[in-house]
């Protein structure tokens, strides 16, 4: 069953009112990973230019939020003074981290400095030295260096933590094993996100121009360019992966999302959670009404929209939401019964692990590509707004490519 957008929340986000800008840092990386879309090209950005960025970003995107994102965001020598200019313009702001290099002393200077929270990528498409000598990565080898990191970030104190996971055909498989892992741990993980890997397939008819001039690309000219025979591998959706998650945890469901730029029936960004216990124990989720009175009164309170909120133990103080949203009123009464079964149950703490599913950009059969309206996920080059997926199109050929499909005999 496809996710139904009339129980959806449109996200009232765009071009100018967003809760996140997009930082690059840096296309510096100290590890590899398939399908990353940021090749070293300029290396790390003096510190007065992102300073410029930020306060371009605060100004045309109203940003609740500034992601420090890569390359590998830690390593640019001046990740300190970013995040205090970040904090003292009123932002929270996120390091997007593949953890390595990350210890807990730099965290906490981090967090002194008023970082909000971390979001780890940490999958078996990297080359990572946890990894050295492995032929396969099993996803308990994954999970145990992903909790490891999860510990360091709660011993720091104060933190919201995200785990991100690159979805295709190799690893859809393990999806359900990674969100019970996130289930059971959900004292120290606050979010898990699934992107779906794409790429840019070339040849087959298919012919790329920029600036009106056709670029001859190749597998591999670009970080996601790769042959149009390997398409069919990479054909996980953002459906695919709801679906799944519906079937093994009934308990799960979105709440909003955004559509696509093309296709009307695209799912680009859909946002969901799970309410449960620390026992691991789930009850259900809460529903649209709640998160367009979230993202209502919290921008008519503080001028944004949000997504990333400041680490909080919100416990049971979350069935609140039953008093005017559906599904919260269905995992409410789930978690009554359950206390009255043993009402010593009352006492075990109430989390929430919240799921996010992003769907990369989607090349279609006419030759247009579907992006994510609004994209959230926007950063700042040469003055402009441009979607960071797919910034390297524009710093190699000086605009975003566009396809065009031959008429073959």
């Amino acid at each position: 069953m496809d996710p139904d957008k009339k129980k959806l929340y449109r996200l009232p986000w765009s071009i100018n009112e967003s809760p996140i800008g997009w930082l690059e840092v840096t296309d510096i990386c100290n590890i590899s990973c398939k399908g990353c879309y940021r090749s070293g090209r300029t290396g790390h950005k003096p510190l007065q230019q992102l300073k410029e960025e930020i306060l371009f970003l605060k100004k045309w995107r109203n940003c609740n939020s500034i992601s420090l994102a890569g390359g590998e965001a830690i390593l640019h020598p001046s990740i300190i003074g970013l995040i205090s200019f970040i904090k003292d313009n009123g932002m929270k702001s996120i390091l997007i981290t593949n953890g390595c290099g990350l210890n807990e002393e730099k965290l906490a200077e981090m967090k002194s400095s008023g970082l909000t929270g971390v979001s780890f990528h940490i999958d078996s498409t990297q080359e990572r030295p946890e990894f050295e000598g492995m032929e396969n990565v099993s996803s308990e080898r994954l999970n145990e260096v992903r909790l490891r990191y999860a510990h360091m970030v709660d011993r720091v104190g104060e933190l919201t933590t995200n785990f991100g996971i690159t979805a295709d055909d190799n690893n859809f498989e393990n999806i359900p094993e990674f969100v019970q892992w996130a289930a059971n741990n959900s004292r120290v993980i606050n979010s898990i996100t699934f992107i779906t890997y794409r790429g840019l397939p070339v040849g087959n008819g298919l012919e790329y121009f920029a600036n009106g001039k056709k670029v001859d690309l190749k597998p591999g000219s670009l970080g996601y360019t790769i042959s149009a025979d390997e398409k069919e591998k990479i054909s996980i959706t953002s459906k695919d992966i709801y679906k799944t998650l519906k079937k093994h945890f009934p308990e799960y469901d979105a709440n909003s999302y955004l559509g696509g730029t093309v296709d009307h029936t695209s799912f680009k960004w859909l946002l969901g959670n799970i309410i449960l216990n620390s026992r691991s124990k789930m009850f259900g989720s809460y529903g649209k009404k709640s998160m367009e009175i979230v993202q209502t009164f919290y921008h008519l309170l503080f001028g944004t929209y949000i997504v990333h909120l400041r680490k909080r133990k919100i416990g049971k103080k979350v069935f609140i939401l039953a008093l005017f949203d559906k599904p919260a009123r269905k995992a409410l009464r789930k978690f009554i019964g359950y206390i009255l079964v043993n009402p010593m149950r009352l006492f075990y703490k109430i989390n929430i692990l919240n799921i996010g599913i992003v769907q990369a950009p989607d090349l279609l059969p006419d030759g247009s590509i579907d992006m994510c309206e609004s994209c959230p996920d926007m950063c700042v080059y040469e003055g402009k707004l441009v979607q960071s997926c797919r910034l390297d199109e524009v710093i190699q050929y000086g605009s975003l490519l566009r396809v065009v499909k031959k008429s073959l005999p």
